[in-house]
């Protein structure tokens, strides 16, 4: 089967921003008056702005609408972000080869889509993308699959055709309840989360930090059909008749 379209994931995995998140959320948990402490912040990982503002919202018992506490969320982590935001070199190698090779990319990310149309453009990223999408037009937020759902939905393609690259359980988790591979690259590994993060078609164990782009094209390869009129594949060897 041809692969026919990449979702990416955006914080922690297209760029690195978990420090500006870690910056924003402990100011807005602090605004509460809470402590945005360790075990926490890896339970959020990979959450989604609204979600986590439900959390927020429940476990201080507030009376703000959540519209209201992820617009304060969203505030502090664009004042975070600006100008501290960096694309993993890897990741941009990657989504530069795909773009070459005319594969259609969207990202799918649990940030707000203000949040997620700011730090492509801050990264000059925006262009390679023909979409992307935000867990918050959907009913649920990672782990449920419903924004690789609408991705698909929206690019007009079979979920089976398609590969997203995540960071988090939560994101691994929804890929493959979607229907989907996924390669993962944690930078964070929170208890609890390692059967998720196994469950990754191609997995980093050590994140960011040994991620190779070429590696990925390699596993596509053997991985993926590449024949235009391929009808069987497997294990990387092509078993079409006619090829």
């Amino acid at each position: 089967m041809k692969l026919q379209g990449v979702i990416f994931d955006l914080d922690g995995t297209l760029v690195d921003s978990e420090p500006n998140w870690h910056v924003s959320d402990t100011a807005f948990v602090e605004h509460f008056g809470g402590t945005f402490d360790e075990p926490w912040r890896e339970q959020c990982v990979g959450m989604g702005s609204r979600a986590f503002a439900a959390v927020v919202k429940k476990r201080f018992n507030l009376h703000q609408p959540l519209e209201e506490l992820e617009a304060l969320k969203d505030r502090l982590y664009l004042d975070a972000a600006r100008g501290h935001t960096k694309v993993f070199p890897e990741m941009e190698k990657l989504v530069k080869g795909f773009a070459v090779q005319g594969m259609p990319m969207a990202v799918a990310s649990g940030s707000s889509l203000q949040v997620i149309e700011a730090v492509l453009k801050d990264t000059g990223l925006r262009p390679y993308f023909r979409a992307v999408f935000s867990s918050d037009e959907t009913k649920n937020a990672k782990p449920a699959p419903d924004v690789f759902l609408l991705a698909a939905r929206k690019l007009d393609l079979s979920p089976k055709v398609l590969l997203v690259m995540e960071d988090s359980q939560h994101g691994v988790e929804a890929a493959k309840a979607a229907g989907m591979r996924v390669c993962a690259l944690p930078g964070v590994w929170p208890k609890g989360g390692e059967e998720s993060l196994r469950k990754a078609d191609l997995l980093f164990e050590k994140g960011p930090s040994e991620f190779r782009a070429e590696e990925v094209l390699e596993w596509i390869d053997r991985t993926y059909c590449q024949c235009d009129d391929c009808t069987l594949y497997e294990m990387g060897v092509c078993h079409d008749p006619e090829d």
